[in-house]
């Protein structure tokens, strides 16, 4: 296939893809209140400007998921206009493409495997130190009961010794250790939480969608990952700019409830994908597909 005929069915495929994830983020997006603003966007526009990332790689998914952001804005405008969420919407876009093109040739079984290794990996790392900060008594009130400038260091495990270490000087001692904890306790337990719902998501989305031509496993992987990135960068620059509220909230607080939203969306939106690959009938040569949807032999 000519290689600028091949660029232009892309290029087709991904506008029209934008088309539709315009019409609906026009006219069935939605907001949840977080914290007294806007926190959470419900949607499902996404199915389409993620799709080209699965087609066509990293640039197409960049190029659409920024579009999107920016087009939309433009329809339907929300508060001040911020460009460094539209930088990070084609952040995520050529991260899930990305990752998406490293991981959909490899074996199902192999990276079932690894997932499910660090899964486990991350859920004994976060319950081996929350036991051990429970044993010497670290927790989020730890100050209320022990003055900063006269806790005792001896006897504490070396987790416990270092987060006292570390917050005891801190402006805000009692809000530094509740954040740490939480990172190094309920931060790897969440991962691996998730890691094992990939791998249930996996097989029921995989049985639903028996015989479809793509890797649900390494589809829900790379959106969750780059989900992941994205939403904790638009997290850090709405609470620096426009949310003022969020401030002065421990910035976990504010960033957990995204992130679940994150997850749960963008398994729900892999399995409306695998859905629409399968009706639409994609094949594994995603070229050699578009040649035939537009009536033409490859060549």
């Amino acid at each position: 296939m000519h290689t600028d005929s091949l660029r232009l069915r892309r290029l087709i495929v991904s506008a029209l893809l934008l088309a539709i994830a315009l019409v609906f983020k026009t006219l069935f997006t939605f907001y949840i209140p977080l914290f007294g603003q806007n926190g959470m966007r419900i949607g499902v526009s996404g199915i389409f400007s993620m799709i080209p990332s699965f087609l066509f790689g990293p640039w197409y998914g960049a190029a659409v998921s920024g579009l999107s952001d920016l087009l939309g804005y433009l329809l339907k405008p929300t508060g001040a206009y911020i460009p460094l969420l539209t930088l990070t919407a084609a952040l995520g876009g050529f991260l899930r493409g990305g990752l998406f093109s490293l991981l959909k040739g490899r074996r199902d079984k192999p990276l079932r495997l690894a997932t499910l290794i660090f899964s486990l990996l991350m859920l004994f790392l976060g319950l081996a130190v929350l036991h051990a900060l429970r044993a010497d008594g670290v927790d989020a009130a730890y100050y209320q009961r022990v003055s900063p400038d006269q806790g005792n260091l001896e006897g504490l495990r070396g987790v416990s010794r270092l987060l006292i270490r570390r917050t005891q000087n801190m402006k805000n001692p009692a809000e530094g250790l509740a954040t740490y904890i939480t990172f190094l306790t309920w931060g790897p337990v969440g991962f691996g939480v998730m890691g094992l719902l990939l791998l249930v998501g996996d097989l029921l989305v995989e049985r639903f969608l028996k015989g479809a031509m793509v890797s649900v496993l390494a589809m829900l992987t790379a959106t969750t990952l780059s989900g992941l990135v994205v939403t904790t960068l638009n997290t850090l620059i709405l609470r620096e700019t426009v949310y003022a509220s969020w401030k002065v909230l421990p910035l976990l607080v504010v960033l957990l409830p995204r992130i679940i939203e994150e997850i749960t969306m963008g398994a729900a939106k892999v399995l409306l994908i695998g859905v629409l690959m399968r009706g639409a009938g994609i094949h594994p040569d995603i070229d050699k597909w578009l040649a035939m949807l537009m009536g033409k032999e490859a060549k």
